[in-house]
């Protein structure tokens, strides 16, 4: 039998003119270019990078796909985990091949995926990485193509780069947060009315609460278009999660009068000038807190759809002596060779991994608020 097909601009219809865009379904699209349309790219694409890997039975979740605990590394992301997709089992094999060292092929071949080229003296990315990639498509939406934040990571090698527009092109991180924030900000003015305020806009309250439901308003074409046998079963399926998203989106949207909005509720608004010491190690933390406050800010803003932030750079050795009850007096790289069987370094160690989750964890947050 032939099948129903549905306008991509189909909307569900309520009363007073209230209507609801649905999600791309399969009916929506024609047979033979259904796979070729299939949901379109993020807006947004952001890696975030810690150096020297983290003990693998420490970051390994247990469980099923749908139904996992997550592990001591990545607890700190217990709040998020509905909306989190751990990745195992893959192998880059291009850090496995041709010419480098392990820590130049790890770093090189990270987001490339592709064999380092160069001379073993003088190595260089193979190819573009993914990031930039992204940003050629993504990337001319916005002030900035991409920005590269560092924190600590250094320069000279390809162990210090992450990010590559080409193959011999790396993009070095910016680890000084005031170089970055007059990079991002230092011309820029926020939107009439995007900087922080004491209380919510009473016309925004009054808006959110008239929409605290559009689902009820359109209640009828939902049921309709689903028991209608207009759709197939995956069709129901998209349908059902949209609901449920926009459902979840309601409640974030309505407003209670009596509390304050912050200024990331509000909306983009301009930093602080940051003033700190970049370079000494025992800023590494503060650092990389500044460093992930102007991320968000740019993102939120829209000044760039595409960040990396990389914390060090590989076989770097940060000491990492602000992680409570540890006592770490040596450096990460030094400690992570000792042997497996040295139960205090592999406990600083997972603490250390822990740390980097918590940053991690502390970003994501903050974006998904």
């Amino acid at each position: 039998m032939k099948s129903l097909r549905i306008s991509r601009r189909h909307l569900l219809r309520g009363a007073g003119g209230l209507g609801i865009a649905l999600p791309l379904l399969d009916a929506m699209v024609p047979e033979r270019s259904a796979q070729a349309q299939a949901s379109g790219a993020a807006k947004r694409f952001i890696v975030v990078y810690q150096q020297t890997g983290c003990i693998y039975d420490q970051w390994k979740p247990s469980g099923t796909t749908t139904s996992f605990t997550l592990s001591p590394t990545l607890s700190p992301l217990e709040a998020l985990k509905a909306k989190i997709v751990v990745v195992d089992g893959l192998t880059n094999k291009a850090a496995t091949e041709g010419i480098g060292d392990d820590h130049g092929k790890g770093m090189g071949t990270m987001l490339t995926a592709i064999s380092l080229a160069g001379s073993t003296n003088s190595l260089i990315a193979g190819g573009i990485s993914i990031d930039q990639e992204i940003a050629n498509h993504i990337g001319t939406m916005s002030k900035f193509k991409s920005l590269e934040f560092g924190v600590q990571s250094g320069s000279g090698n390809i162990t210090n780069y992450s990010s590559h527009s080409a193959s011999g092109k790396p993009n070095p991180m910016t680890d000084d947060p005031a170089a970055m924030y007059n990079r991002i900000f230092g011309s820029f003015t926020a939107p009439s009315g995007a900087s922080a305020s004491t209380g919510p806009d009473p016309a925004l309250v009054k808006l959110m609460n008239e929409r605290k439901s559009i689902l009820d308003a359109v209640g009828g074409s939902y049921d309709s278009l689903v028991s209608g046998g207009r759709v197939s079963a995956a069709d129901k399926d998209k349908l059902s999660a949209h609901a449920q998203q926009i459902r979840e989106l309601e409640q974030t949207l309505i407003v209670d009068p009596s509390k304050t909005v912050s200024s990331a509720a509000a909306g983009c608004a301009k930093p602080s000038a940051p003033t700190i010491n970049a370079k000494q190690g025992s800023n590494f933390p503060a650092v990389g807190k500044l460093q992930m406050d102007l991320l968000y800010m740019a993102h939120t803003c829209d000044l760039t759809r595409v960040s990396v932030l990389q914390f060090s750079r590989e076989s770097a050795d940060p000491v990492y002596t602000w992680i409570a009850g540890q006592n770490i007096n040596r450096g990460h790289h030094a400690i992570s060779h000792d042997a497996d069987g040295n139960a205090t370094s592999q406990a600083q160690l997972a603490a250390i991994d822990k740390w980097h989750t918590e940053q991690f964890a502390s970003l994501v947050g903050k974006l998904d608020a």
